[in-house]
């Protein structure tokens, strides 16, 4: 079942009797997989002033490729749900479902975004591949919390489209609780991304949109000596300037002051 619910819609300030939306600089639909609340909770924490977001949920099987094809059959008809709301911009926040298919999946499920919804679209992959060249990277390292064979097909996507992967690894998910992805703490993700071989790496990776990220990219970019780019980041950093929103927020890392 879809569920969809809205956030930070309204606000009426008491000036001449004047309605102020808080969209009134950006309005943003989101479309993501269920469970977890992470990107809504992140983006309603570090989205600046004046942007707004409406969410929808898709039922999700996991991050298989089985399970990945199953999630995306969904996306027009959710993102015909947002039809007629006049959204500056509409993201499939999904990096494992924008990629799955290989090199232009995530441009064909934006033109399904946008043929569905009438809105302009944006995919997470899509949002990746923009943030790696505003860094002007060539290699990446990748972490994630996806099996192997998903991992092979992110591998294929992001040198498919010019950049090589030094290093993609799994994530061990056995101590977070029911191995569901949105529970990974903080701690867990920063260690992770420490172990991590980042030799001949131009820019870190932590990829999936499931993982809660936005709080420690500042630190884990200082520690690590090197750009780090994170699911949550890079959309809602591609999102905002694709909105025309160009805030500079150094604490979401060097992406962030591009």
């Amino acid at each position: 079942m879809i569920t969809s619910y809205k956030f930070r819609t309204r606000r009426i300030a008491h000036r001449k009797d004047v309605v102020i939306m808080y969209g009134w600089r950006a309005r943003i639909g989101l479309i993501s997989p269920m469970p977890g609340e992470n990107i809504e909770h992140a983006f309603h924490i570090h989205a600046p002033e004046g942007v707004s977001f409406s969410s929808m949920k898709m039922p999700f099987p996991g991050p298989t490729p089985e399970g990945l094809v199953i999630l995306t059959d969904q996306l027009e008809s959710t993102a015909a749900k947002y039809k007629g709301q006049n959204l500056d911009l509409i993201v499939f926040g999904c990096t494992s479902g924008s990629f799955i298919k290989g090199m232009g999946w995530d441009q064909e499920c934006v033109k399904r975004i946008e043929s569905a919804s009438g809105s302009p679209g944006l995919t997470t992959s899509t949002a990746v591949m923009e943030a790696l060249r505003a860094l002007e990277a060539k290699t990446v390292a990748v972490l994630t919390p996806y099996p192997d064979a998903t991992n092979e097909a992110e591998r294929q996507f992001l040198e498919n489209n010019g950049i090589h992967v030094t290093n993609i690894a799994g994530m061990d998910m056995s101590g977070v609780p029911g191995r569901r992805i949105p529970d990974a703490e903080k701690p867990f993700l920063y260690r992770n991304s420490k172990a991590m071989d980042l030799k001949g790496a131009d820019v870190f990776f932590l990829s999936c949109m499931a993982l809660d990220t936005l709080d420690f990219v500042g630190a884990l970019e200082t520690d690590l000596g090197l750009p780090v780019i994170t699911s949550h980041q890079a959309t809602l950093w591609s999102a905002l300037r694709h909105c025309g929103v160009r805030t500079k927020q150094p604490e979401l890392g060097k992406l962030f002051t591009i």
